[in-house]
Parts: C-alpha cells; sequence; structure tokens
C-alpha cells in the first residue's frame, strides 16, 4: 500500500509545477518618450535645459520657427525635464505654447515626460525706439498745490513703430535760470497702439527758481498682448471751459462709451486731451466709464484743469478691462 506521505508529496509537486508556468506574467517593459522645442514669432534666443540633464538640449531659435542645435531629448517615463528660454540681443520671450502653455510667460518651464511632448517658445522682436517721440509738452508752476507747491507737467508721446508700446518713460529735469538743476521726477503713457499718440501729466518738487525743464524719452516697453482698445467704442462727447468752477475754472467734459463686445467691460478708461490754438498741449486727465453690458452705453463726466487758453481737445481710449 501507498504511504500517505507519498501521496500528498505527489500532489503537492504537481500543484506547485502549475501546468507548465501558465500563470507567470513578466513586468512591462520601460517606456521612454521625446521632449521637442521649437519656436515661433519673429524673434529669436536659445531653449536650454537644467544642468545635468541627460540627455541635454541646447537649441536655437531663429526667427519663423527656424531651429538649430540639439533641439529634442528622449527620457523614461515620469522624468521631470526642467528648461529654460533665453531671448536673443533684441528680442523678447513672450510666452510658452504647445505642452508647455501651462508655463505661461515664466522663462523656466518643468514637464514630466508621461508622453511626447512639444514645448514651444513665442519671440518677437524689440523695434528700436527711434519712432517713439514727444511731440508736445509744457509745464506749470503752482505755488498752492498741496502743502508745498508743485511743478506740473505733461507730456503726449507718438508711437511711429508698428507694435503696440505698452509703455514709455518720461524724465523730467528742473532748473533754474543759471542752468542748475533743481529737481527730478519720473512718470510714463501707455499703452499707445502703432502710429496714436496718449498723454499724461506727472508733479515734481516746487522750489519757486524754475526757469527751465527738460522733459525726456526714457525706456520704452513693448507690449506683449493686445490692449483691447477696439472691444469699447467712443460715441459722443464734449467739453467747456468753466472759469468760475470751483472758484479756479475747470474744464468740464463728458463721454459716452459703447461696449462692442459680447462680454460685460467692467471699466474702460477714456482720456481728454487738451491742445491751445498752436496745437500744444495745456491739460489732460482720466475718467471711467463703467461696466457696460454688450451692445449697451455707459457715460461719465470728468473735469481737467483750466488755463484759459484752451482751443480744441480730442478724446481717447486709455485701458479696458
Amino acid at each position: 500500500m501507498q504511504s500517505r506521505v507519498g501521496v500528498l508529496l505527489v500532489v503537492l509537486l504537481g500543484a506547485c509545477s502549475g501546468g507548465g508556468g501558465d500563470n507567470v506574467t513578466n513586468p512591462p517593459a520601460a517606456q521612454s518618450f521625446t521632449l521637442s522645442i521649437t519656436g515661433s514669432g519673429t524673434g529669436s534666443g536659445q531653449v536650454a535645459t537644467a544642468p545635468g540633464t541627460n540627455p541635454a538640449i541646447a537649441c536655437q531659435l531663429s526667427p519663423n520657427g527656424g531651429t538649430s542645435g540639439t533641439c529634442s531629448g528622449t527620457y523614461p517615463e515620469g522624468t521631470s525635464v526642467t528648461f529654460t528660454v533665453t531671448p536673443a540681443s533684441g528680442s523678447t520671450f513672450a510666452t510658452w505654447a504647445g505642452d508647455a502653455s501651462s508655463c505661461g510667460g515664466a522663462a523656466t518651464c518643468s514637464l514630466a515626460m508621461t508622453q511626447n511632448r512639444t514645448a514651444v517658445a513665442q519671440l518677437t522682436t524689440n523695434p528700436t525706439s527711434s519712432g517713439i517721440q514727444i511731440v508736445s509738452d509744457t509745464f506749470y508752476l503752482d505755488p498752492n498745490f498741496g502743502t508745498n507747491g508743485a511743478v506740473i507737467w505733461l507730456a503726449e508721446v507718438r508711437n511711429g513703430s508698428t507694435q503696440i508700446v505698452e509703455s514709455a518713460e518720461l524724465n523730467f529735469t528742473s532748473h533754474d535760470s543759471a542752468g542748475n538743476v533743481l529737481n527730478s521726477a519720473l512718470s510714463s503713457v501707455g499703452p499707445i497702439p502703432a502710429g496714436e499718440t496718449r498723454a499724461t501729466q506727472g508733479f515734481a518738487d516746487y522750489t519757486g527758481t524754475e526757469a527751465s525743464v527738460d522733459i525726456a524719452l526714457g525706456e520704452v516697453r513693448y507690449a506683449t498682448e493686445d490692449p483691447n482698445f477696439g472691444a469699447a467704442q467712443i460715441v459722443s462727447s464734449n467739453w467747456r471751459p468753466d472759469p468760475n468752477f470751483g472758484g479756479e475754472g475747470a474744464i468740464v467734459w463728458t463721454v459716452e462709451a459703447q461696449n462692442n463686445s459680447t462680454t460685460t467691460l467692467e471699466s474702460v478708461g477714456i482720456d481728454i486731451v487738451v491742445y491751445d490754438a498752436a496745437g500744444k498741449i495745456v491739460a489732460t486727465s482720466t475718467t471711467f466709464v463703467g461696466p457696460i453690458p454688450p451692445g449697451e452705453k455707459r457715460s461719465s463726466q470728468g473735469f481737467a484743469d483750466y488755463h484759459g487758453n484752451e482751443s480744441s481737445a480730442i478724446f481717447q481710449i486709455s485701458s479696458v478691462r
């Protein structure tokens, strides 16, 4: 008779054999994914991965999507790859696009390699500021302004370039009759659409010995986004000098704006620029209209300094939100 131990051993050996190992599974092969770098726009620059990245990317970007150098790399699944764009001289980095769009305007971006990815660096060129110029300026001495008086100065800037000026810096310096510098101040104006003008008003310390001033153009920044001025339209306006307003006089003006967009405009900034008979700027101020529902109109009243030599005025949209 066969022993029970022998029977048990045979049964166990049969169970362990598992019918030839049909239940054994192999782990999936490791995957790798490729990161590709490219560019767009009129600018140029370089995109490089962080030091120590293997393989390294060092991609030269030329205008209109041209590339050279090492512009792609393949990495194990789950690897986080960090890379940075550096604009060339005369170019500006605008934003990331493609799979890197979530990084926006940050120069350094990181992507997790869970699939093949493409990062697009959008670069623009910086036009020279030679097309940007001050076309009119003036100043007034006001010993009664505030506590210590002020020099009130105005300047109007024309954008002669083909791009939107985000802001143009203006540097003010006052001198006495001997040419000695007295005080300085800084202001800015913008956005300024291509081919248009915008004006600003600034203030400087008052001494009472001011004889002349210099107002010079400083740094010019170009916009990477449209200010959306076309979403609103000035449909009606009027102005009048009132020498008796408030004891010192004022330019009283009213403007009506229409919302041309499909969403509510929370606020539309509108400037008045006032000139004398020779076309020289004499005053400017801003009022805000809104909210304005789609397709509707709203109005607002504003006030500007009165000087008695006002001859004409223009109205301009200065902001849309």
